[in-house]
This record gives C-alpha cells, structure tokens and sequence, in this order.
C-alpha cells in the first residue's frame, strides 16, 4: 500500500459542505482514507448568526525548531497556503467562543469565496480530533491524544533540541509514535484492554494500517519514543 497523502478537497466541494455550518470535520479520525483528514472552516463577514460563526482560526506553526502560535483570519492576505504544527487547532467566533481540536500537523489552505467568505481548509495525514467546544462532542480517542502531548512537553522544556526534531517529524510519524507508546502499553495490561476495549482495538487496527503503508514513518515513531526514553531501543 502507498503512503497516505493529503490532497485539499475541491474547493466547491468545501463551499457546499459549509453552505450551512461554520465548520465542518471530514474523516477526521480516517485519515488513512483518500485525501486525509480535513477541517473546514467558513470565515464570513456579517456572521450568519445561524450557526456557530468562526471570525479566525489559530493554530500552531514550527519557526527555526520552536513553536509560535499564529492565526487566520479574513485579514490574513489571499489565497494563503503554510505548514501547521502539531498540537490545537481552536475555531473561534467574534464572542471568542470556541471549538478546539487536536492535530499532529498538516497543511494550511485559505481561499476567498467571494467578498464575504474566506474557506480554510487543514489537511492531514494524521487524525484530526474533536478536543473540546460549544458545537461539538469530544472524540473518545482525543484524551489519549491529549495525554501524549502533554507527556512531550517537559522534554521540549528541559531537553535541548527535543522541540525541533519533534517539528521536524512528519504527522504521521508523530501519530505512529502515540500509537506504538499505546500499542506497548496495552500489549503488557490486561487491565487496560478489559477497562477500555475500544482504545485497544483501535491501537491495534491502526498499528496494522501504519505497518503496512507507512512502514518509514513508524521507524521515525519508534525513533522518537527511544529519544525520549519512553522507549527501550
């Protein structure tokens, strides 16, 4: 099998499907499935005060090895394609309301629609998972997600160089090592199998999926985990 790769949707295909959402997630924890993961957005001025009405996006981009939090909005200058990191992706309105999102990094796309509408679009090859919000419900596997990246982050903040190699790596490779960090976790628990029977089978169906089309990006996983200790070589 081929190594998965993000190709952007049509943009008419993400105008019809915002036509009546701010925002919208496709394949979201599939990104195995053609094209990748993506999350829409619909940047529009007057909001329609129908829906949830984004006013920008903020996310986070890798400059000389650290990460900046940045965002897009409809002054950001069109059309406007860049790297995103891993970490959250946060959709919020004009009330600063917002729906958060966790990413192992992507792609950035934003084209105006007309002088009203600004479509963003963030591609993966790696899941992009519901975290937390005012319009959605959180996906089962984002705490695991969550917990993984709060675990790199005492080594960014006291290991010299963990940060960039960590930005360096492509999302699906920072995805293969969450998986195998969890893979060897439930292997050696019972008790972790029997209390979250869907996480165990989830590992295990996406182990097989990384093991055979992104047999690269799984070495860079296994890599990662044996930098950080997290894993034996």
């Amino acid at each position: 099998m081929s190594t998965p790769t993000i190709q952007f949707l049509p943009l008419d295909r993400a105008v019809s499907l915002l036509a009546r959402l701010g925002f919208e997630l496709v394949r979201g924890d599939r990104p195995g499935l053609p094209g990748g993961a993506h999350l829409l957005a619909a940047l529009r001025q007057p909001p329609t005060l129908q829906h949830f009405d984004p006013e920008r996006v903020e996310y986070w981009v890798s400059t000389a090895g650290r990460g900046r939090h940045t965002e897009l909005t409809r002054d950001t200058p069109l059309p406007f394609d860049g790297p995103f990191a891993w970490g959250t992706i946060d959709v919020k309105d004009r009330l600063d309301v917002t729906n958060t999102f966790l990413t192992f990094g992507g792609l950035l796309t934003a084209q105006a629609v007309d002088a009203t509408t600004t479509i963003a679009m963030l591609a993966s090859t790696a899941p992009v998972l519901r975290w937390s919000g005012h319009s959605q419900d959180v996906d089962p596997f984002a705490a695991e997600v969550a917990g993984f990246f709060a675990r790199l982050r005492p080594a960014i903040d006291f290991t010299p160089g963990v940060e960039a190699s960590i930005a360096d790596l492509p999302p699906l490779a920072l995805y293969a090592a969450l998986i195998a960090d969890l893979r060897r976790r439930y292997v050696r628990s019972s008790a972790l199998q029997e209390a979250h029977p869907g996480i165990d089978q989830l590992v295990a169906r996406e182990t097989r999926w990384l093991e055979s089309s992104a047999a690269t990006e799984c070495a860079a996983g296994h890599h990662l985990l044996q930098d950080l200790g997290f894993e034996r070589a």
